[in-house]
């Protein structure tokens, strides 16, 4: 089994543990009565309303037994289905394609399950999905997996987000977000200018987020020759959490200040919470519907 291969068996089992999209938006929609789905007419197989007939109508489009009840012709209408496109990008940087221990993936793969199995759960009821910046077309369900994990491994892209498509609602980007911020956000502005909805996902690995280091260390930066040795390691500890938590804050304030939504995951933690949340906000924001 190819390490794709294993990748999209883990994307699928997580996926089966979600929810339907439709089904949180049904939820949604009956805590908060008084909503409905795309409020547009249209061609699509659920029924919105009744209206009365106007010269414009054909004789097939009558509901005739709706009509029988009483001295009007109704049109039975029915919703506006267009589909909806979930872009996502996971960091190519070297640094996210790093891990700690054996036994976990690295953050770059963390990252490719979390965002497939969102993906699928997206594009499995017509919607679409697409690597940010692929090279394949936005698919649904099983082929956008297939898609979306080849393209998230090819060679040669960029270091910060590439151009959303026209049509794109739905936008996640998964990241360590360590490097300069300023790409990020400027594009993060952008895309919400458009009336875009986004995800902020933050990967971090047990060892990025807990500092268990002490006495004499050597530290190496991923992909690049850069190597540094300290002392007492011990003794940057508060300074690094320091850091570590100011730019997690500038990542969430980001978010919020664009109406996005920000969430961190560790690897090897439970994947199941924050892909509900996630799912949550795709629901609340117009997805799935």
């Amino acid at each position: 089994m190819s390490d794709l291969e294993r990748l999209r068996a883990e994307s699928e089992a997580l996926a089966a543990e979600l929810p339907e999209l439709s089904g949180l938006v049904r939820q949604q929609a009956t805590a908060h009565p008084g909503g409905a789905p795309r409020q547009k007419a249209g061609h699509g197989e659920d029924f919105w309303q009744y209206r009365s007939q106007t010269p414009e109508d054909s004789a097939g489009t009558i509901d005739w037994r709706r009509s029988a009840t009483g001295d009007e012709f109704y049109i039975r209408e029915h919703e506006l289905q267009t589909a909806q496109l979930l872009e996502v990008w996971v960091d190519p940087s070297p640094g996210f394609d790093w891990k700690s221990e054996d036994r976990l993936l690295t953050k770059a793969d963390e990252a490719r399950v979390l965002t497939t199995a969102l993906a699928l759960r997206f594009s499995e009821e017509g919607d679409l999905a697409a690597a940010l910046g692929g090279v394949k077309a936005p698919a649904r369900a099983n082929r956008a997996a297939d898609y979306l994990l080849s393209d998230s491994v090819l060679p040669g892209r960029d270091a910060a987000p590439p151009p959303s498509r026209r049509d794109t609602s739905f936008v996640m980007l998964a990241s360590d977000y360590y490097g300069d911020m300023g790409a990020i956000e400027k594009w993060v502005l952008q895309s919400a200018g458009k009336s875009i909805h986004g995800i902020l996902l933050q990967i971090c690995d047990p060892l990025e987020v807990g500092f268990p280091f002490q006495g004499r260390m050597k530290f190496t930066r991923p992909g690049g020759k850069a190597e540094k040795i300290f002392g007492r390691v011990e003794g940057l500890r508060d300074d690094y959490n320091e850091r570590f938590e100011a730019r997690q804050a500038q990542i969430a304030e980001l978010a919020r200040r664009v109406g996005w939504t920000f969430k961190t995951h560790i690897t090897g933690e439970p994947r199941r919470g924050v892909c509900f949340d996630l799912m949550n906000f795709l629901a609340a924001s117009g997805g799935g519907k």
